[in-house]
């Protein structure tokens, strides 16, 4: 389909289940791909996936704001623009306010909330300068609803919801678009400290189908189809908006 040809678009946490799944629908779609991910491990594992100039894999911690800058100044000196952004990094672990420590909130809101903070400020002057462009910022069901042992990442997760909302605002008229893109339960890493706190594999899978009524997790690709769609023209109406993919989740709300 070519949904995102020659576009270029930056994705962060690539590494992950989600992040990989994105970067590669977004590569399988035409984009050019500049895939970040924290370690130098995951970095040359990801640049093994695709010799192409279209894929390109960089390291990047998100907390950073020169490494961010750099990133971005570098992608459009090599490639001639921006066109998209995708804040798909971010951390997880459970927790209730009482037994959380400083160190844990920190840990949330610099991962979750500034990385988006500072992707978004360096990359829309570029975007800007570009004609305009597309950002998806990972949000999750709990940017819209809480759920046990989950305070800090909730509070979070609806911080980047209402951070994108405003950006949304402030730059509609200039050919910004940004939304938020709120997964429900997917099975990758990020989510195993939670149910593990709250029994175990055992316990997810038996309570699974009456808390996402798809009955299932959600599979990666069925979070990056989405995101793909968001950074392409066929959604160029769309902006400011919590986009649910939660299999049901929040019908109960």
């Amino acid at each position: 389909m070519n949904l995102v040809e020659n576009k270029v678009v930056i994705v962060t946490g690539a590494a992950g289940g989600i992040g990989v799944a994105i970067a590669e629908d977004l590569f399988a779609e035409g984009a050019v791909v500049v895939a970040t991910a924290r370690k130098k491990q995951q970095v040359e594992e990801l640049a093994a996936k695709h010799d192409d100039p279209r894929w390109q894999v960089v390291e990047l911690d998100v907390t950073d704001a020169g490494g961010f800058s750099r990133l971005v100044d570098n992608t459009v000196a090599q490639h001639g623009r921006l066109d998209g952004l995708v804040n798909n990094a971010g951390v997880l672990a459970p927790n209730d306010v009482p037994s959380s420590s400083v160190a844990e909130y920190d840990f949330h809101f610099d991962v979750n909330v500034k990385g988006v903070y500072l992707g978004c400020k360096y990359a829309i002057p570029a975007m800007l300068a570009s004609g305009g462009g597309s950002i998806v910022n990972f949000g999750s069901i709990n940017s819209l609803a809480a759920e046990p042992q989950l305070a800090l990442y909730t509070a979070s997760k609806g911080a980047v919801l209402m951070l994108t909302k405003a950006i949304a605002l402030d730059h509609a008229a200039q050919g910004i678009r940004a939304n938020t893109l709120c997964p429900g339960f997917v099975d990758t890493p990020l989510n195993v400290p939670h149910y593990t706190k709250l029994g175990g594999r055992e316990a997810l899978e038996e309570g699974l189908p009456s808390f996402q009524p798809i009955g299932r997790p959600i599979e990666p690709r069925e979070i990056a189809q989405p995101v793909t769609f968001l950074i392409s023209d066929a959604s160029s109406a769309m902006t400011g908006t919590a986009f649910v993919v939660d299999g049901g989740v929040l019908c109960k709300a």
